[in-house]
Protein backbone atom coordinates (compact mmCIF):
# COMPACT_ATOMS: atom_id res chain seq x y z
CA UNK A 1 0.00 0.00 0.00
CA UNK A 2 1.24 3.26 -0.81
CA UNK A 3 1.48 6.18 1.99
CA UNK A 4 2.47 9.06 -0.53
CA UNK A 5 -1.09 10.06 -0.75
CA UNK A 6 -1.40 11.17 3.05
CA UNK A 7 -0.99 14.41 4.37
CA UNK A 8 1.31 13.98 6.83
CA UNK A 9 1.56 16.87 8.55
CA UNK A 10 -2.24 16.83 9.09
CA UNK A 11 -2.10 13.53 10.28
CA UNK A 12 0.53 14.57 13.16
CA UNK A 13 -1.51 17.30 13.56
CA UNK A 14 -4.86 15.48 14.57
CA UNK A 15 -3.04 12.89 16.31
CA UNK A 16 -1.38 14.89 18.52
CA UNK A 17 -4.30 17.01 19.11
CA UNK A 18 -6.32 14.43 20.00
CA UNK A 19 -4.12 12.44 22.46
CA UNK A 20 -3.21 16.16 23.99
CA UNK A 21 -6.83 16.30 24.86
CA UNK A 22 -6.85 13.07 26.28
CA UNK A 23 -3.67 13.59 29.10
CA UNK A 24 -5.87 17.69 29.15
CA UNK A 25 -7.65 16.18 32.19
CA UNK A 26 -5.28 14.49 34.58
CA UNK A 27 -3.09 17.48 34.15
CA UNK A 28 -5.61 19.90 35.24
CA UNK A 29 -6.14 18.07 38.36
CA UNK A 30 -2.87 17.80 38.95
CA UNK A 31 -2.11 21.49 39.00
CA UNK A 32 -5.35 21.88 41.30
CA UNK A 33 -8.15 22.75 38.66
CA UNK A 34 -11.24 21.68 39.26
CA UNK A 35 -13.04 20.24 36.08
CA UNK A 36 -16.41 18.75 34.78
CA UNK A 37 -16.77 14.91 35.99
CA UNK A 38 -17.86 14.27 31.88
CA UNK A 39 -14.24 16.05 31.21
CA UNK A 40 -12.53 13.22 32.97
CA UNK A 41 -13.84 11.17 30.14
CA UNK A 42 -11.64 12.35 27.52
CA UNK A 43 -8.85 10.65 28.96
CA UNK A 44 -9.25 7.96 27.02
CA UNK A 45 -8.46 10.03 23.52
CA UNK A 46 -4.82 9.91 25.33
CA UNK A 47 -4.21 6.37 23.73
CA UNK A 48 -6.64 6.47 20.68
CA UNK A 49 -5.60 9.20 18.72
CA UNK A 50 -2.80 6.73 16.34
CA UNK A 51 -5.99 4.85 15.93
CA UNK A 52 -8.36 7.61 14.91
CA UNK A 53 -5.68 9.36 12.93
CA UNK A 54 -4.88 6.28 10.82
CA UNK A 55 -8.45 5.38 10.73
CA UNK A 56 -9.55 8.88 9.20
CA UNK A 57 -6.52 9.47 7.20
CA UNK A 58 -6.09 6.41 5.49
CA UNK A 59 -9.20 6.41 4.22
CA UNK A 60 -10.26 9.42 3.15
CA UNK A 61 -6.98 8.36 0.75
CA UNK A 62 -7.56 5.29 -0.23
CA UNK A 63 -11.18 4.28 1.00
CA UNK A 64 -11.73 0.35 2.13
CA UNK A 65 -9.36 -0.58 0.48
CA UNK A 66 -6.37 1.11 1.78
CA UNK A 67 -7.93 0.51 4.94
CA UNK A 68 -8.29 -2.90 4.51
CA UNK A 69 -4.15 -3.28 2.93
CA UNK A 70 -2.72 -1.63 6.42
CA UNK A 71 -4.49 -3.17 9.09
CA UNK A 72 -3.90 -6.37 7.54
CA UNK A 73 -0.08 -5.74 8.38
CA UNK A 74 -0.94 -6.43 12.05
CA UNK A 75 -1.54 -10.10 10.99
CA UNK A 76 1.74 -10.49 9.05
CA UNK A 77 3.48 -13.09 11.49
CA UNK A 78 6.72 -14.36 8.79
CA UNK A 79 9.53 -13.36 10.17
CA UNK A 80 12.73 -14.86 11.06
CA UNK A 81 13.63 -16.54 14.57
CA UNK A 82 15.97 -14.20 15.00
CA UNK A 83 13.42 -11.13 14.84
CA UNK A 84 10.74 -13.22 16.81
CA UNK A 85 13.31 -13.24 18.93
CA UNK A 86 14.60 -9.68 19.54
CA UNK A 87 10.91 -8.30 19.13
CA UNK A 88 9.13 -10.82 21.75
CA UNK A 89 12.00 -11.51 24.19
CA UNK A 90 14.08 -9.01 24.41
CA UNK A 91 11.90 -6.63 26.13
CA UNK A 92 11.70 -9.06 28.93
CA UNK A 93 15.78 -9.80 28.86
CA UNK A 94 16.44 -6.04 28.74
CA UNK A 95 13.68 -5.31 31.54
CA UNK A 96 15.14 -7.70 34.10
CA UNK A 97 19.05 -7.04 33.44
CA UNK A 98 18.23 -3.40 33.92
CA UNK A 99 16.33 -4.05 37.50
CA UNK A 100 19.38 -6.83 38.34
CA UNK A 101 22.34 -4.34 36.82
CA UNK A 102 20.91 -1.07 37.84
CA UNK A 103 20.07 -2.32 41.84
CA UNK A 104 23.75 -4.17 41.90
CA UNK A 105 24.81 -1.00 41.22
CA UNK A 106 23.09 0.97 43.49
CA UNK A 107 24.06 -1.49 46.43
CA UNK A 108 20.34 -2.02 46.59
CA UNK A 109 18.74 -5.29 47.52
CA UNK A 110 16.27 -6.65 45.49
CA UNK A 111 12.68 -5.52 46.63
CA UNK A 112 10.76 -7.88 48.56
CA UNK A 113 6.99 -6.65 46.63
CA UNK A 114 9.00 -7.84 43.23
CA UNK A 115 8.73 -11.32 43.71
CA UNK A 116 9.14 -14.21 40.26
CA UNK A 117 4.75 -14.16 40.53
CA UNK A 118 4.05 -10.66 41.14
CA UNK A 119 6.48 -9.38 37.87
CA UNK A 120 4.91 -12.01 35.78
CA UNK A 121 1.15 -11.34 36.29
CA UNK A 122 1.86 -7.14 36.27
CA UNK A 123 3.90 -7.96 33.75
CA UNK A 124 1.38 -9.86 31.35
CA UNK A 125 -1.70 -7.58 32.54
CA UNK A 126 -0.07 -4.43 32.10
CA UNK A 127 0.68 -6.06 28.71
CA UNK A 128 -2.31 -6.63 27.72
CA UNK A 129 -3.99 -3.89 28.52
CA UNK A 130 -1.31 -1.47 26.44
CA UNK A 131 -1.91 -4.31 23.10
CA UNK A 132 -5.88 -2.95 23.51
CA UNK A 133 -5.62 0.69 23.90
CA UNK A 134 -2.06 1.67 22.83
CA UNK A 135 -1.90 2.19 19.21
CA UNK A 136 1.06 4.23 18.71
CA UNK A 137 2.63 2.08 16.30
CA UNK A 138 -0.08 2.59 13.87
CA UNK A 139 1.02 6.09 13.30
CA UNK A 140 4.64 5.79 14.06
CA UNK A 141 6.08 2.86 12.76
CA UNK A 142 2.67 1.76 10.39
CA UNK A 143 2.26 5.13 8.51
CA UNK A 144 5.12 7.76 9.59
CA UNK A 145 8.55 6.07 9.11
CA UNK A 146 7.65 3.85 6.71
CA UNK A 147 7.10 7.16 4.46
CA UNK A 148 10.45 8.49 5.24
CA UNK A 149 11.53 5.17 4.56
CA UNK A 150 10.71 5.26 0.85
CA UNK A 151 12.57 8.47 0.71
CA UNK A 152 15.18 8.34 3.11
CA UNK A 153 17.33 5.59 4.72
CA UNK A 154 17.08 3.70 7.63
CA UNK A 155 19.04 5.77 9.87
CA UNK A 156 18.05 8.83 8.42
CA UNK A 157 14.37 8.35 9.00
CA UNK A 158 15.04 7.00 12.62
CA UNK A 159 16.77 10.50 12.94
CA UNK A 160 13.51 12.08 11.49
CA UNK A 161 10.97 9.88 13.94
CA UNK A 162 12.91 10.75 17.22
CA UNK A 163 11.87 14.50 17.64
CA UNK A 164 7.92 13.46 16.50
CA UNK A 165 8.26 11.27 19.16
CA UNK A 166 9.44 12.58 21.58
CA UNK A 167 7.39 15.93 21.06
CA UNK A 168 4.04 14.02 21.17
CA UNK A 169 5.21 12.48 25.06
CA UNK A 170 5.88 16.00 26.03
CA UNK A 171 2.10 16.49 27.90
CA UNK A 172 3.49 13.46 30.58
CA UNK A 173 5.79 15.44 31.82
CA UNK A 174 4.03 18.70 32.72
CA UNK A 175 2.60 17.51 35.52
CA UNK A 176 3.92 18.80 39.07
CA UNK A 177 6.46 16.61 39.76
CA UNK A 178 7.00 15.45 36.35
CA UNK A 179 6.52 11.97 34.54
CA UNK A 180 4.57 9.50 36.83
CA UNK A 181 7.16 7.28 36.40
CA UNK A 182 9.63 9.58 38.16
CA UNK A 183 12.28 9.57 35.49
CA UNK A 184 13.50 12.54 33.79
CA UNK A 185 13.16 14.43 30.02
CA UNK A 186 17.45 12.69 29.60
CA UNK A 187 16.37 9.16 30.35
CA UNK A 188 12.98 9.41 27.83
CA UNK A 189 15.23 11.04 25.78
CA UNK A 190 17.20 8.15 25.77
CA UNK A 191 14.41 5.62 25.66
CA UNK A 192 13.08 7.80 22.46
CA UNK A 193 16.42 6.97 20.70
CA UNK A 194 16.91 3.54 21.76
CA UNK A 195 13.14 2.47 20.83
CA UNK A 196 13.16 4.29 17.46
CA UNK A 197 16.09 2.25 16.13
CA UNK A 198 14.89 -0.43 17.57
CA UNK A 199 11.29 -0.82 16.61
CA UNK A 200 12.75 0.60 13.06
CA UNK A 201 14.85 -2.49 12.50
CA UNK A 202 11.71 -4.70 13.81
CA UNK A 203 9.98 -3.12 11.14
CA UNK A 204 12.49 -3.43 8.32
CA UNK A 205 12.94 -6.70 9.01
CA UNK A 206 9.67 -8.12 9.03
CA UNK A 207 8.75 -6.89 5.94
CA UNK A 208 6.83 -3.71 6.92
CA UNK A 209 4.55 -5.61 9.77
CA UNK A 210 2.71 -3.90 12.32
CA UNK A 211 2.53 -7.24 14.70
CA UNK A 212 5.90 -7.27 15.82
CA UNK A 213 6.47 -3.48 16.37
CA UNK A 214 3.38 -3.53 17.99
CA UNK A 215 4.38 -6.80 20.68
CA UNK A 216 7.70 -5.20 21.36
CA UNK A 217 6.73 -1.48 22.36
CA UNK A 218 3.72 -3.06 24.68
CA UNK A 219 6.07 -5.36 26.34
CA UNK A 220 8.53 -3.00 27.12
CA UNK A 221 5.74 -0.73 28.62
CA UNK A 222 4.56 -3.63 30.60
CA UNK A 223 7.56 -5.72 31.85
CA UNK A 224 9.62 -2.05 32.50
CA UNK A 225 6.45 -1.43 34.83
CA UNK A 226 6.69 -4.60 36.32
CA UNK A 227 10.59 -5.08 36.99
CA UNK A 228 12.24 -2.51 39.79
CA UNK A 229 13.06 -0.27 37.09
CA UNK A 230 11.21 3.07 37.27
CA UNK A 231 12.01 5.49 40.06
CA UNK A 232 8.78 5.93 41.70
CA UNK A 233 8.44 2.26 42.51
CA UNK A 234 11.76 2.19 44.47
CA UNK A 235 12.49 5.21 45.99
CA UNK A 236 14.13 6.88 43.70
CA UNK A 237 16.74 5.24 42.83
CA UNK A 238 17.72 6.02 39.20
CA UNK A 239 19.99 2.98 38.50
CA UNK A 240 18.25 0.61 36.78
CA UNK A 241 16.42 3.31 34.51
CA UNK A 242 20.02 4.79 33.59
CA UNK A 243 20.79 0.92 32.90
CA UNK A 244 17.60 0.58 30.97
CA UNK A 245 18.73 3.26 28.67
CA UNK A 246 22.18 2.23 28.29
CA UNK A 247 21.00 -1.25 27.54
CA UNK A 248 18.94 0.43 24.47
CA UNK A 249 21.06 2.41 23.27
CA UNK A 250 24.09 -0.91 22.56
CA UNK A 251 21.41 -2.32 21.19
CA UNK A 252 20.15 0.14 18.88
CA UNK A 253 23.80 0.57 17.70
CA UNK A 254 24.40 -3.11 16.99
CA UNK A 255 21.27 -3.53 14.99
CA UNK A 256 22.22 -0.57 13.09
CA UNK A 257 25.85 -2.37 12.59
CA UNK A 258 23.96 -5.95 11.74
CA UNK A 259 21.71 -3.65 9.09
CA UNK A 260 25.07 -2.30 7.78
CA UNK A 261 26.18 -5.99 7.01
CA UNK A 262 23.40 -7.74 5.74
CA UNK A 263 20.65 -6.90 3.34
CA UNK A 264 16.83 -6.34 4.53
CA UNK A 265 14.54 -9.32 4.47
Amino acid sequence: MELKSINLRNLLLFVFAISWIGVLPQLLIAHGFKIPSFFGALEILMTLGPILGAIIFIYKAQGKAGLKSFFGRLFRFKARVFVVFIAIFLPIILSYLSAFLGLRLSNTPWPETFTSSNIISNGLIVFLMYLIINTEELVWRGIVFDTFLEKHGFVKSCLLLIPIWWVFHVPLFLFPEGHQAGYGLIEFTCIVIGQTFILGWIYSRTRRSLLYVHLHHQLINGFGQAFPIFPVFILGNRYPIWVLCGLLLITSGLLILSMRRSKPD
